[in-house]
C-alpha cells in the first residue's frame, strides 16, 4: 500500500485478474513490478483474455519517489574567521524535494558548550513519500577567555620599586 501521502518509495508488484461471464477467462497477464523511474504519475498495465478472444485492459495509478530529499544544515550565524564559534550558536535543517515535496524537518539544535574543538550537530528531513536524508554542521566551539599573564623584564628593588623604564611582555 501507498504511504499516508500517497506515494511508493520502494518497488513493488501490481497483478492482474479479471473475469467473463459469457465464454470464461482463458488468461490475464503475469504480475508486473515497478521500481522506478520516479513520477508523480506512473501506471502500470496488463490485459486479459476470455475464451473468446476477447482482450480486455486495465492499469494501476501510481505516484513513486525512490530519491531522498537533499536535506541541509544551516548556522544560525557563522563562525568567525578562524573557523570557530564563541557565543551559544543553532543549526537548522532544511531540504529540497522537487518530486514528492517536503514533508517534515528535525528542530534545529543548539550548542553552547563546553569547549570542544569538533561537536556535530546533525538532524534528518522527510519527504512526502517518507524517504530520509540527514545532514550535518559541525561546530569548533571556545566560550572560554584565554589565560593572560604580564612579566616584568627585570624584578623590582627590594621595596618593589621601578627607577628606570622597564619592558612588560
Amino acid at each position: 500500500q501507498p504511504n499516508a501521502n500517497g506515494w511508493y518509495r520502494a518497488p513493488l508488484t501490481v497483478g492482474f485478474t479479471g473475469g467473463d461471464a459469457t465464454s470464461g477467462l482463458s488468461s490475464c497477464e503475469a504480475a508486473k513490478s515497478y521500481g522506478g523511474p520516479d513520477a508523480a504519475a506512473a501506471s502500470v498495465g496488463g490485459t486479459c483474455r476470455d475464451q473468446a478472444g476477447n482482450t480486455g485492459a486495465a492499469s494501476f495509478g501510481l505516484k513513486y519517489d525512490a530519491t531522498v530529499p537533499q536535506a541541509t544544515a544551516t548556522p544560525s550565524r557563522q563562525p568567525n574567521a578562524k573557523g570557530w564559534f564563541n557565543a551559544a550558536v543553532s543549526v537548522g535543517f532544511s531540504a529540497t524535494d522537487a518530486l514528492s515535496g517536503v514533508d517534515s524537518c528535525e528542530a534545529a539544535k543548539n550548542y553552547a558548550g563546553p569547549d570542544v574543538a569538533s561537536v556535530v550537530l546533525s538532524g534528518s528531513c522527510l519527504d512526502k513519500a517518507g524517504n530520509s536524508q540527514s545532514a550535518a554542521y559541525t561546530v569548533k566551539y571556545d566560550a572560554t577567555n584565554p589565560v593572560a599573564t604580564a612579566t616584568a623584564s627585570r624584578a623590582p628593588n627590594a621595596n618593589g620599586w621601578y627607577r628606570a623604564p622597564l619592558d612588560v611582555s
